[in-house]
């Protein structure tokens, strides 16, 4: 074989590759994801929803699409009509906001009614806790709290012409200010103001509310004991987790591996550093030793 002709067959194989790696490329792009997982619009549901894809990526092999969905009541809609195949949940807003029921301030006891009220939906599953329990509080800038005496939510009694901002989720479930405000006995002379879960720190820092439904300021302490257990939970299609049991495994590995304290870091690494909830995620698998597994 002449030189001219070598080259010419060595273009020709090169083409042919290039072909079959660009259809390749093409067809991952393409092609429809074995697993969709949803999420909320804050930072805490981004994360723990990073954390279940890229777990099942590891673990299980398997194309996952994320999607953001924003409240409670869509990501649950979407989840019942097959939209998404999971998501991260939390006991408390399953029991109250889904189930309708009274809330339930031990954790333990409000699991097991949430597995129970759900007993009538075999195509769902419950999984078990990451570990963490993400109740909700009310918190003050610590130096106007101190000025007012304010250390737990029956103090704002005394003080109705305080300023509230919370999330428009808090302010309209019944976990949240109207359950509340019944419950303490509390009339504010302004009701709460919306606030994205991203601008409750900035507008009370700036004075423009004085109270939030968020931590990391000075907490109220919940004296009438009115929020109940928010364990964050996995919570999934039946379907999908007996197509791809690997999926179940690797959720069962986090269970209980995410408390309190780990959470709160998580989120300051994306809220105060400004890292990408994909990296945080997955250096906390990284952490836990939860390696891809090789075909």
């Amino acid at each position: 074989m002449d030189t001219e002709k070598k080259y010419v067959l060595i273009g020709a194989l090169i083409g042919v590759i290039t072909l079959i790696l660009a259809v390749g490329a093409l067809w991952m792009l393409t092609r429809p994801a074995d697993l969709v997982i949803g999420c909320k619009n804050f930072t805490e549901s981004r994360l723990l929803a990073e954390i279940m894809v890229q777990a099942a990526e590891r673990q299980a092999g398997i194309r996952v699409q994320r999607l953001e969905l924003g409240s409670t009541g869509l990501c649950w809609d979407a989840l019942a009509k097959d939209a998404i195949h999971a998501y991260p949940e939390y006991t408390g807003t399953l029991l109250t906001d889904i189930l309708k029921q009274p809330p339930v301030a031990d954790p333990f006891a409000a699991l097991v009614q949430v597995r129970a009220g759900l007993g009538n939906r075999p195509d769902l599953v419950l999984g078990r806790p990451f570990g963490l329990n993400d109740t909700y509080v009310l918190a003050m800038r610590d130096d106007e709290a101190r000025r007012l005496g304010v250390t737990c939510i029956s103090d704002l009694t005394r003080h109705p012409t305080l300023v509230a901002g919370f999330t428009s989720e808090f302010n309209q479930r019944p976990d949240g200010w109207p359950g509340l405000a019944k419950h303490y006995g509390l009339r504010l002379e302004r009701p709460p103001v919306d606030l994205s879960p991203g601008h409750m720190y900035q507008a009370v820092r700036d004075g423009q509310v004085a109270v939030i439904s968020a931590f990391r300021l000075t907490a109220l302490g919940d004296d009438r004991r009115f929020f109940p257990a928010y364990e964050a939970v996995p919570i999934m299609r039946q379907d999908r987790l007996s197509r791809y049991p690997a999926v179940a495994t690797a959720w069962a590995e986090l269970a209980g591996r995410i408390n309190d304290a780990t959470m709160m870091g998580l989120n300051q690494r994306v809220d105060l550093n400004g890292e990408r909830v994909a990296t945080v995620a997955a250096s906390f698998l990284d952490s836990l030793g939860i390696q891809k597994v090789q075909p």
